[in-house]
């Protein structure tokens, strides 16, 4: 599956918090510099996750965005279908018109399954979990830099 980078800017967003300690706020520009992108994408990104309730904004000198549940309730299902157009998972894969289980598209019945079984795993994987699972293999880090810390995903090599 291809997602649009604001997904995987959000995915990112919610799997840096979520390898926090429960309750701890980031700035958004601390966390554009761990992803790489601009503050203000990051802002817009934070803006929707928190309109659906997955994050919670702090104002205030000490303010920033935190999650707003535990990362054991937020699952990626959650994350990818308040930025993605959902309608677009059910889709075909070929993007024609008519294809359903009565009018199957030359990959339908390939796909189907798989769709299922990606959905599922969507739905069942929480943020707590895969973070932590990153942070064992080391593909996400923390990088301190003066008083705090800073989140800093490693970079993808594709």
């Amino acid at each position: 599956m291809v997602y649009r980078r604001s997904t995987q800017v959000a995915l990112g967003v919610v799997l840096l918090l979520a390898s926090e300690e429960e309750g701890t706020s980031r700035r958004v520009r601390d966390l554009a510099a761990a992803l790489g992108v601009p503050a203000t994408y990051v802002a817009k990104i934070v803006q929707a996750l928190t309109r659906v309730g997955l994050l919670h904004a702090l104002r205030g000198p000490r303010g920033g965005v935190q999650l707003g549940r535990s990362p054991d309730e937020v699952h990626l299902w959650d994350v990818l279908s308040a930025v993605e157009p959902v309608g677009e998972f059910e889709r075909c894969f070929l993007k024609l018109d008519r294809c359903d289980d009565l009018h199957p598209c030359p990959v339908h019945d390939d796909w189907a399954p798989i769709r299922a079984q990606i959905l599922a795993m969507l739905q069942k994987r929480s943020m707590r979990e895969i973070a932590s699972e990153a942070q064992r293999s080391g593909a996400l880090c923390w990088r301190g830099r003066g008083k705090g810390q800073k989140p800093r995903a490693k970079a993808d090599k594709n």
